[in-house]
């Protein structure tokens, strides 16, 4: 729960924020969080938002989503009187719902106003307990806020704003008929608020009818990459990826290194290898609790664990400052979540790096991704003396950047060559 908290005064005109006709609260808030200059996500949808309007928003991960709908919707946020609140933001996982409180936290500091966080994963009852105080904001995954409706602990009735956040990644979650219950039981909301890391068409298909004559934000366009991110791909036998993984670490360092793998099992494998060689490493995936996940980036964020194993869980939205490099053990399948993956470093103005590990049979997925960025990967400028195994493979560093709409690009004969003597 939020409470009031907060006594340093600090001026409302100490940022660039001023023009967008935030309160004096929230700008002192805005201070309090660091923040200099508006986002372009904030600077469009903030004053869409003030003014009432219904906003459908899309910009990469790390661009400020999360402030770009809580400052201007706490502005004049009304004052709940029961279990029934006044704002809802429903997100997808336990780790954004978190950081989705946490911002809100400095805010209503300094708003006054009353916050809560329901996911699954822990006991009902504190969460129940903090409902029945009353609060103006709820942040909520799908599940658990159903659960809670069902149980009589939750009343919908009276939210005014209404926030779908990552609402790409809850259809892709399946979360699309637990979402439409959840907004029928909204039946009083005045405005509707959906951010998103893309605009799809499943997006715009199933959840424009949700909203009324949105003002549409589209900052970067699907398949934008950070340009702060470097990035490059390696070619690597499955079976040596990894001893190569290891070397990687040794020579570019292990300190704030995220590693991303496909399958839990291969997860919890690959960190377990890392320990045994002497590395600092946790794997994070949605088998893991609620509790191990947090204890996993708590330590990651303290600097006792110097890499995280992660799966795409941990790939969208989850604001993980100051990452050295991130690398992709395994292609991923979906072009889209390359671009969430490499996300994580490189963020905040500060440069980071991304490496690829491709093997021969994941080499129509490289393809497919450089077709959804439009640029083809360079190799690895670091690779002499990396044992990349005896069919270490090399995509064709001559390849040109794929074009029509197939979903994978075709093997061919140009596709790579083989590397002697290895």
């Amino acid at each position: 729960m939020g409470n009031e908290g907060g006594s340093r005064q600090v001026s409302p005109r100490a940022t660039g924020f001023e023009s967008l006709g935030l309160s004096d609260a929230v700008l002192r808030a805005v201070a309090d969080m660091g923040y200099e200059e508006p986002t372009p996500v904030q600077a469009q949808a903030i004053p869409a938002v003030l003014a009432g309007r219904d906003v459908m928003a899309a910009a990469q991960t790390g661009t400020g989503k999360t402030a770009a709908f809580l400052l201007p919707a706490l502005c004049g946020l009304g004052r709940a009187t029961s279990a029934a609140p006044r704002m809802l933001v429903v997100t997808p996982t336990r780790e954004l719902a978190q950081q989705i409180a946490d911002v809100a936290g400095v805010v209503c500091a300094r708003t006054r106003h009353r916050f809560a966080c329901v996911v699954g994963g822990v006991g009902y009852e504190p969460q129940k307990a903090a409902l029945a105080q009353g609060v103006d904001l709820l942040v909520a995954t799908p599940g658990r806020l159903l659960d809670l409706m069902d149980q009589g602990a939750c009343d919908l009735g009276r939210v005014d704003v209404l926030v779908l956040d990552e609402a790409d990644r809850m259809l892709d979650m399946g979360f699309l008929p637990s979402v439409r219950k959840i907004v029928d039981a909204c039946d009083r909301r005045s405005q509707t608020l959906l951010f998103s890391a893309t605009l799809s068409g499943d997006v715009l298909d199933n959840m424009g009818s949700l909203m009324t004559d949105p003002v549409s934000v589209e900052v970067a366009p699907k398949g934008t990459t950070a340009d702060t991110v470097d990035q490059y791909v390696l070619g690597v036998a499955a079976e040596a990826k990894k001893r190569v993984l290891t070397e990687v670490l040794r020579r570019e360092g292990a300190d704030r290194v995220i590693v991303f793998v496909r399958g839990k099992h291969r997860a919890d494998h690959l960190s377990r290898v890392l320990q045994k060689k002497g590395f600092s490493s946790a794997p994070i995936h949605g088998d893991r609790s609620q509790n191990q996940r947090a204890r996993a980036l708590a330590r990651f964020l303290s600097g006792e664990v110097g890499v995280l194993v992660a799966t795409d869980v941990l790939s969208r939205g989850i604001d993980i400052p100051e990452v050295s490099y991130v690398v992709n053990m395994d292609v991923p399948h979906e072009p889209e979540d390359y671009v969430h993956r490499i996300g994580r470093t490189g963020r905040a103005g500060v440069r980071g790096w991304s490496l690829t590990f491709c093997s021969e049979d994941e080499y129509a997925d490289l393809r497919a991704i450089e077709r959804l960025t439009g640029s083809v990967m360079p190799a690895f400028p670091r690779e002499e003396g990396l044992d990349t195994g005896e069919d270490g493979f090399a995509p064709d560093q001559n390849r040109e950047v794929p074009t029509g709409t197939q979903r994978k690009a075709r093997r061919s004969r140009s596709r790579g060559r083989r590397r002697a003597g290895r």
